[in-house]
């Protein structure tokens, strides 16, 4: 009889998986991102630069680092997300400037409102304490010009995360030439949808500003919500939230080795074990 042939057996070992830095950045921004608006609706803090940037930079750092931190690097993709997370991290804390910021209207122009909740002036509003309105009451206005404006534009805009947003605008002619003007609105809600401004759904703290011929400024009013998550724009961000969290956490958890197949070794019948 011949020799014995010898055979090949291989080992499978374990290794590191590859790092998902793209992934866990940009879970993170997105989460961040509803937990801005989450905290917006309920009336926290209005989506400025500090929330809307600046939070979702942190998160998505930490999902970053979930999805990175004991895995095989991938420096490409970590390097172009910790650009991208860094700046909007540089815009966002750029918002601490205002952190205090008290409403301003300039022009010699003067503004104001009473609500059943409150009362105030443009420059009386800040951040940590806006003008209280109940979406679904009344709201009477009054403001004066140091001049007629006739033949004048006006502008409404809402600030989100830093830029504004037009919502509203239009022409007046004032041909009476008024210094002064007042009025009432039956319903805050329906006044502004009428306008095509749709707060129906929106809630929480607001930067409002805008111009009407040479005045201009700018003041914070709260949306006051009836209950937590009360409109589908708080829900839907909150139920977002919840899902991208527990894909982030799997992704991060599981799946953190994968199969390698080690350098196959030759085996002789004569070494194996229990022969003579």
């Amino acid at each position: 009889m011949g020799d014995p042939s010898p055979t090949s057996s291989s080992t499978v070992g374990l290794r590191k998986a590859q790092a998902k830095p793209l992934t866990g950045g940009i879970l993170g921004v997105v989460i961040g991102i509803c937990i801005a608006v989450v905290l917006q609706q309920q009336g926290v803090w209005p989506l400025d630069q500090l929330s809307l940037f600046l939070l979702p930079a942190v998160i998505g750092l930490l999902g970053v680092l979930l999805t990175t931190i004991g895995r095989e690097s991938a420096p490409t993709a970590l390097g172009i997300m910790l650009v991208l997370l860094l700046a909007m991290g540089v815009w966002g804390g750029l918002g601490f400037t205002n952190f205090g910021e008290h409403g301003q209207l300039n022009g010699g122009c003067t503004a104001g409102a009473t609500t059943p909740l409150d009362t105030t002036t443009v420059v009386d509003t800040s951040r940590g304490d806006p003008f209280l309105i109940d979406p679904h009451a009344g709201l009477d206005w009054n403001g004066t010009s140091p001049t007629p404006f006739r033949n004048y534009t006006w502008e409404i805009w809402v600030d989100i995360g830093g830029f504004p947003i037009t919502v509203a605008d239009g022409e007046e002619s004032n041909d009476e030439g008024k210094t002064s003007n007042s009025g009432q609105v039956a319903n805050v809600s329906a006044q502004a949808t009428s306008r095509g401004i749709p707060i129906d759904q929106i809630r929480g703290v607001l930067m409002v500003g805008g111009y009407a011929s040479t005045c201009d400024g700018f003041g914070f009013v709260k949306l006051v919500s009836s209950g937590f998550l009360e409109t589908l724009i708080a829900k839907a961000a909150a139920g977002l939230a919840l899902v991208l969290l527990a894909i982030l956490l799997l992704v991060a958890l599981t799946g953190r080795t994968r199969p390698l197949d080690m350098e196959a070794e030759t085996v002789f019948p004569d070494d194996m074990p229990g022969e003579d």
